[in-house]
């Protein structure tokens, strides 16, 4: 546990925790002089009633006024929680694609079951065996994604660029309240990368086909979860207010309160 003192504008763009917490800009019109600021990092946190946290780790952060009382701050913050440096990091799947006999669909699907108490966010990695291929990646919640000329019934894409890593992920304010996401894949075909890839971002809807999906390169596939929690009032874990950022990886977990 570290304890240190600030004055309240001082803490604006302020890292703490060895750099795990960090406030925004703040403007404010209180004439506190002196405030005290007490964090830790727990190695692992409290079970309460979510399984979402076995084996994670938790970070508190306290302000006091030079009374001693606990006060707020309405500011967003950034926190960036370690995870557990024991936890076992599932291997990527081969997805061997290129020799499957179910090329009747214009994409290669795949479940991840999101059911849980509390929201989570879901992280894709995928690994080409060939770098110069490019996909398209196409979701949708509680049901199989379409996408051709004639369906338009998915709740997002992105375009995946040639590379020898793909990361892409959903955060838990789209997952809240839904009970699996399918996502898609297939791979572009020269002219579409040349369309895409270049200024992908400037392009608004994603390339349609009705031609039958064609693999020439086999993937790796991971897929995981990471979830930003709280313990409330009751001493419960909630998610309110909390959302999981894009700075989170294998190591650590980024969780954004817009407050």
């Amino acid at each position: 546990m570290s304890l240190q003192s600030e004055t309240i504008e001082s803490l604006s763009n302020q890292q703490f925790v060895n750099g795990a917490i960090q406030l925004s800009q703040i403007k404010t019109s209180q004439t506190e002089k002196s405030i005290r600021i007490q964090s830790k990092i727990e190695p692992l946190a409290s079970f309460a009633n979510s399984a979402n946290t076995n084996v994670s780790r938790s970070i508190s952060f306290l302000l006091f006024d030079s009374n001693g009382k606990e006060i707020s701050l309405d500011y967003p913050i950034e926190i960036l929680i370690p995870r557990d440096p024991n936890r076992i990091l599932p291997q990527m799947i081969l997805q061997n694609i290129t020799s499957s006999t179910l090329h009747q669909q214009i994409f290669n699907l795949h479940y991840v079951n999101i059911t849980t108490i509390l929201s989570i966010s879901v992280h894709i990695e995928i690994e080409p065996a060939n770098s110069t291929v490019a996909y398209l990646l196409i979701y949708k919640f509680d049901q199989i994604p379409q996408l051709n000329q004639s369906i338009y019934q998915i709740d997002g894409w992105s375009t995946l660029c040639p590379s020898n890593f793909h990361s892409f992920y959903v955060d838990n304010e789209q997952t809240r309240n839904h009970r699996s996401l399918v996502f898609a894949l297939r791979e572009l075909n020269s002219s579409e990368i040349v369309s895409y890839c270049p200024n992908n971002s400037s392009q608004l809807n994603p390339s349609i086909t009705n031609q039958r999906f064609n693999f020439t390169s086999n993937y790796k596939l991971r897929v995981y979860s990471s979830g930003c929690y709280f313990l409330d009032e009751n001493n419960q874990w909630n998610d309110r207010g909390l959302q999981v950022g894009n700075q989170t990886n294998h190591d650590q977990t980024h969780c954004l309160n817009w407050i």
